[in-house]
């Protein structure tokens, strides 16, 4: 499960949606949509793969003013505001993964994007473009959104 995330290329009209969930989230999960909440802009969100339902990629902002934090250690508490993408075709992110290797297929999971092991996936998926090193954060795999839901 990624931990850290980057946003390399996203429209900047790109749709988010305020989310909030029962349960702590990392960067990187992939969220259903569920109902709106009595505070009339979040969406409750649910982790989740399932391309037949209205899915967000999670990437909250890692703002503390905590001492010994870093946005390697952020989690967005349950009952917290936070951010949910809604990726499109063309849009890049990056997602620190020691498994993944350029060219491979990947497909949402509520753990975030995997390996799409059998090649056959509809709906939102995605390409590794790329494997980045990073001084911080270690090992980054680049994807390509190429197909949205």
């Amino acid at each position: 499960m990624a931990k850290f995330v980057r946003l390399d290329k996203i429209k900047a009209t790109a749709h988010i949606e305020s989310i909030v969930a029962s349960e702590d989230l990392l960067n990187g999960q992939f969220l259903a949509l569920g109902e709106l909440q009595p505070d009339g802009e979040a969406r409750q969100a649910v982790p989740s793969g399932d391309v037949t339902k209205q899915l967000v990629f999670h990437a909250s902002v890692p703002l503390t003013y905590e001492d010994r934090s870093n946005e390697l250690d952020y989690v967005l508490k349950a009952g917290k505001t936070g951010r949910g993408y809604v990726l499109e075709t063309g849009d890049i992110v990056s997602i620190d993964d020691a498994t993944l290797v350029k060219g491979d297929l990947v497909v949402p999971d509520p753990t975030g994007f995997v390996k799409d092991a059998d090649g056959v996936a509809t709906g939102l998926r995605g390409e590794v473009i790329a494997i980045e090193i990073d001084a911080i954060v270690g090992r980054l795999a680049v994807i390509r959104v190429i197909a949205e839901a």
